[in-house]
């Protein structure tokens, strides 16, 4: 979940949506690579209520404000990458 609409981030990943992230699990890190979908409003039930029973209530789907929009980033992944092997 990110704050990020009209900042670079969310223009960037609407032009190039590939991505890669560094899933940190102790000694076995991996790398996954997949495409950011941006989805705007209308967040999944199960996400905002995933969101609400582990930050005690917080409703992921509010507007931060005049100057930004909450923005999902759902990412599928299409390639793990280091799966749980130091390189």
């Amino acid at each position: 979940m990110k704050d990020v609409v009209g900042t670079c981030g969310v223009v960037i990943l609407v032009a190039d949506p590939r991505v890669s992230l560094a899933l940190e699990s102790g000694n076995a890190p991996v790398v996954a690579e997949g495409a950011a979908h941006v989805h705007r409003s209308g967040f999944p039930s199960p996400v905002v209520e995933a969101f609400a029973r582990k930050y005690d209530g917080w409703d992921v789907g509010r507007q931060v404000g005049p100057d930004g929009e909450r923005v999902l980033l759902e990412i599928p992944v299409r390639r793990w990458l280091l799966a749980g092997t130091a390189q």
